[in-house]
């Protein structure tokens, strides 16, 4: 797996989508290398979206529902991509394989960070020309509906009184979740246990079975155990309370000091032409701002729409490598 810009075959699973012919508005010429390009035509043929993931899960979702309101916007068929493999890598090498001309971008996510955090590929986040982030999902934190806890400070409490007694269930060694998960566990000073799992819905049922006492997964993933009441939600890891999970705090909110979201968005490979970003941003903020995708991503991943593009990207970009790369370390899941 140290290169995987060797592997040679590629899933594909297309969704195209009917367009309608819009044309930019920018009559903007610029250049990349010895080629001109102009925006008022760009672009020309149908755009892909990679995603570095199996079908029917949130990525794939995601891409989908961005790229059936794209496709009026652009102007172009936009295709989705399904390239699984290796935790979203073969995803990212194949992108990076590509040419740098807007036509071919990546769903950016927690593991572009991670994946190059660990130094298991020969690429980083900041290979990319990571063109915007579009949703948020806050992490929730949850316990049986049998648990002594009602609060994230009695179940803190208990876990100081009872150093390593409780376990806390991740999905995916090195994954988002895990590195979530430890960085909670690292602020509030406390010593439990990890289990890792295959995936997310493994440590759903990791919960429900009474193997792990508690997790902090993607509001999607446990929303149906909430609903029935089958698991307590203590609390929110990212800046607001969720709409979805009425009445439970964010972790600042109960005093701790930590704001984690899984994120979703979207990235080329480094060089694209300054215009065609700029084209592919002010596409990305207008569907980001249609009520319609808004309730798509409310309704169907349980997600937020948090948009940010370019230079203010690149900055959040590097403040979540910052709490990311020495976690890793102290983690000892670097690649020596």
């Amino acid at each position: 797996m140290k290169n995987f810009k060797k592997i040679l075959s590629i899933v594909l699973l297309v969704a195209l989508f009917t367009t309608t012919i819009v044309g930019c508005s920018s009559k903007t010429t610029g250049t990349s290398g010895d080629e001109k390009t102009d925006v008022e035509t760009w672009p020309t043929k149908s755009i892909n979206i990679i995603v570095g993931y199996d079908a029917g899960g949130s990525t794939d979702l995601f891409a989908r529902l961005l790229a059936e309101h794209l496709s009026p916007i652009l102007g172009q068929p936009v295709v989705v991509s399904n390239v699984p493999g290796g935790g979203g890598a073969v995803g990212f090498a194949n992108t990076l394989a590509s040419e740098a001309d807007g036509y071919t971008v990546v769903v950016s996510n927690g593991a572009s960070l991670v994946l190059g955090a660990v130094g298991n590929v020969d690429f980083e986040y900041n290979d990319f020309d990571n063109l915007a982030r579009v949703v948020v999902e806050d992490l929730v934190i949850c316990v049986r509906k049998d648990a002594p806890w009602n609060s994230i400070q009695e179940l803190v409490a208990y876990a100081k009184e009872n150093p390593g007694e409780l376990k806390y269930g991740f999905a995916g060694l090195g994954g988002f979740t895990h590195l979530a998960s430890a960085q909670f566990i690292k602020t509030t000073g406390i010593k439990v246990d990890g289990i890792p799992y295959d995936g997310g819905s493994q440590a759903v049922a990791g919960l429900l079975g009474g193997f792990v006492d508690v997790i902090a997964q993607q509001p999607a993933e446990i929303l149906s155990q909430y609903q029935s009441g089958d698991f307590k939600a203590l609390a929110i890891m990212g800046k607001n309370e969720h709409p979805l999970f009425e009445g439970v705090p964010t972790l600042t909110e109960e005093g701790i000091n930590l704001q984690l979201n899984q994120w979703r968005g979207i990235s080329g490979p480094k060089g694209i032409p300054e215009e065609v970003k700029i084209v592919w941003m002010n596409a990305i903020k207008k569907v980001s701002e249609m009520p319609e995708f808004k309730k798509e991503v409310n309704e169907i991943l349980a997600a937020d729409i948090d948009c940010i593009e370019g230079d203010e990207f690149d900055k959040w970009l590097l403040s979540e490598a910052n709490w990311i790369y020495p976690l890793v370390d102290e983690l000892g899941l670097k690649e020596k």
